[in-house]
């Protein structure tokens, strides 16, 4: 996975997340266990906020095209 700085933009870290997942990862799970560890985040940064935001429409497009298949 690529190193992360301090000054890496949010979408640069998300991408980077997508890619290094294992082929058949339950993306839903994945995505759920980052939100609950951003969910932790009490800083000033704007950047975790950004990157909480990019997991739950994740999830939330994964869980809508789930229920559209069923």
């Amino acid at each position: 996975m690529m190193m992360m700085t301090a000054t890496a933009i949010p979408e640069d870290v998300f991408l980077s997340w997508l890619l290094a997942q294992p082929a058949g990862t339950n993306l839903v799970r994945a995505a759920s266990a980052e939100i609950h560890r951003l969910g932790d985040y009490a800083g000033q940064h704007p950047g975790p906020q950004r990157l909480l935001e990019m997991f739950v429409e994740l999830r939330n497009a994964l869980e809508r095209k789930s229920t559209k298949l069923q």
